[in-house]
């Protein structure tokens, strides 16, 4: 009887590890260079600590199905002080497309460079969303956002249960009046408030729906209709183009976003292709990247 009732809580333990499986596979790097050699022992640790927070951490409150995000998160270090550092952190993650099993597709591209904490050897790094902490609590908000973004991919607004909780960290930051967490922006800046106040604005609901439909209709289609998915993203990036003409008063962080991370691989998608309209659609979304799209163009 004992062993029968040790089975079952075994198997019990592994199912419900199972069911509240984390939504992330990051892999951390910290650079130190721009720390005093005599100081780094302070942040030793640090590469590992974050890496073992965000991989062993469930961000969402959801049963996660399928393979854990890959990130891969670069993070500059300067100061020590008294153990006090800045930092800037390089995020990059990618989605899987469904008929290639080794194909990926950026789908967050993100530059941190607000970011000062105090850090000694081994701390201890939990998770409290309802607690806002220098180290943590921005790691949080961001993979919120690129859980979010993930969601978005596979079904239209699914990801509003991410970016709820992303806010909800971002309004903590912000009462306490810390540096990067503020609630004025100029207009268009990226912020994380502004971001994450577009991400969760029903005017923007429609742009996200055509990022659903980007990745659903176009690029999990590449590897088994080229032709036709090229054909789909074109059409998308059309519809984009009518949104912002039609329902946008001024720039837009989320845009600026999505297009600061997509526009090479658009670029590399769409190099020499004949109709030009899909060239001058995406100079128009995004004309910070005019360049890289008349290169694709010739």
């Amino acid at each position: 009887m004992m062993k029968k009732l040790l089975l079952t809580l075994i198997c019990s333990f592994f199912l419900f590890n199972n069911l509240i499986s984390q939504e992330i596979k990051a892999t951390v790097n910290v650079n130190m260079e721009q720390v005093d050699p005599e100081k780094r022992i302070f942040v030793s640790s640090l590469e590992n600590d974050l890496q073992n927070y965000i991989n062993n951490q469930q961000f969402v409150n959801i049963e996660w199905e399928g393979e854990r995000i890959p990130v891969d998160i670069n993070i500059v270090l300067a100061g020590g002080n008294r153990n006090r550092f800045s930092a800037r952190m390089y995020i990059v993650s990618r989605r899987s497309l469904l008929d290639d099993a080794e194909a990926t597709s950026v789908a967050v591209r993100l530059l941190e460079n607000k970011w000062v904490f105090t850090y000694s050897q081994g701390a201890n790094l939990t998770f409290n969303i309802n607690r806002f902490d220098e180290i943590t609590s921005i790691i949080d908000f961001y993979m919120m956002l690129i859980i979010g973004m993930d969601l978005d991919s596979y079904g239209e607004l699914d990801g509003n249960i991410a970016f709820d909780r992303a806010k909800q960290v971002l309004l903590l930051g912000a009462n306490q009046g810390v540096e990067g967490w503020g609630t004025y922006a100029a207009p268009g800046e990226l912020t994380k408030y502004t971001l994450i106040s577009e991400l969760t604005d029903p005017r923007y609901y429609n742009f996200r729906k055509l990022i659903t439909e980007l990745y659903l209709d176009g690029m999990d289609l590449l590897a088994k209709n080229k032709l036709k998915a090229l054909e789909n993203i074109a059409q998308t990036i059309g519809k984009m183009a009518d949104f912002k003409e039609k329902r946008m008063v001024g720039p837009s962080a989320l845009l600026q976003m999505f297009f600061d991370t997509k526009s090479r691989e658009f670029a590399a998608l769409f190099k020499g292709y004949p109709d030009g309209k899909v060239f001058d659609n995406l100079i128009y979304l995004d004309p910070t990247n005019a360049h890289v799209y008349n290169e694709a163009r010739r």
